[in-house]
């Protein structure tokens, strides 16, 4: 990695309020680089980890580890257009929650699942976002398709009044907004997303997030994480001649008893540089570029 032009991931912890694109707005500006990206969207209500992705490694988001952990409270009795706090509310229904039955009904949730999107989301419809069709009252939640997702674990942390506060292990792609109305409606209430911090993105934990604003072009090649120590790929290290060979594009001959026999690798060379990822073709052992970094 060049510190002239650094290669890398940000763990940043996104203030309430902004939008992540507002985020990598603020960190092109700041930093001077134009190809800043983010792993996945944090809605402007959310606060926590957001993966920031700086120069080449703004094509690696789909290799991280995506499995994401949220702190989230839920307001009972409340149903909003956008399923959380900053949306108009559009019912709202007396409830007392009984706390074993709040238990019951979350442990319910862990496993695969299917659950339909937030109207509000940009999840596209024939080209279109969600959002844009909800605003124009085009879109209504019955119209919305259900997608799988799964949740690890939930941990119950405490429930007040008609407030729960839970803790949440899921894959990507899970709507926590969702999983706060379909909670409500197992219970025969409703259910709104009232708080949310992302407190962990894979290897990404809130514990080490920085503040964006104070990123600079002199201390971001101290806070930038390397992508090799983060992406879940096996590692190949190349000789001098297979780093020239994958670099123009090549396919290189390997020893298959020396390789993890794993469809995709981080290629690296000998001074833990990412060169490229490379795909294992275990029919003729070979491994042939799929992603090549000129610049790493």
């Amino acid at each position: 990695m060049q510190t002239k032009n650094p290669s890398g991931f940000l763990n940043i912890c996104k203030p309430s309020g902004c939008t992540s694109h507002d985020v990598v707005r603020m960190l092109k500006k700041q930093l001077g680089i134009k190809k800043v990206g983010h792993s996945g969207t944090l809605d402007p209500l959310a606060t926590g980890v957001l993966v920031i992705g700086i120069n080449d490694a703004t094509r690696l988001f789909e290799y991280l580890n995506s499995d994401k952990t949220y702190i989230a409270e839920i307001t009972f009795g409340i149903k909003t257009d956008t399923d959380d706090i900053t949306g108009n509310i559009t019912q709202q229904k007396q409830f007392t929650p009984d706390i074993k039955s709040v238990k019951d009904v979350i442990s319910q949730f862990v496993g695969k699942n299917k659950q339909k999107p937030p109207v509000y989301s940009a999840v596209k419809i024939n080209g279109r976002r969600a959002y844009n069709l909800a605003r124009k009252g085009e879109l209504n939640l019955e119209q919305m398709k259900e997608r799988e997702f799964e949740i690890y674990s939930i941990d119950f942390i405490s429930c007040n009044t008609n407030k729960l506060k839970i803790k949440v292990h899921c894959s990507a792609g899970t709507y926590i907004r969702s999983l706060a109305r379909d909670i409500g409606e197992k219970l025969d209430t409703f259910g709104t997303l009232s708080s949310l911090e992302r407190t962990s993105v894979g290897d990404f934990n809130i514990t080490t997030s920085l503040d964006p604003s104070l990123i600079t072009p002199d201390n971001l090649p101290f806070n930038i994480v390397s992508p090799i120590s983060v992406l879940s790929l096996s590692k190949f290290v190349l000789t001098p001649q297979e780093v020239t060979s994958i670099k123009l594009g090549k396919f290189i001959e390997v020893n298959s008893n020396t390789i993890n026999k794993t469809n995709l690798l981080q290629l690296i060379d000998r001074d833990d540089k990412l060169i490229a990822i490379g795909e294992f073709i275990e029919e003729k052992s070979t491994v042939k570029p799929k992603k090549v970094f000129i610049t790493s």
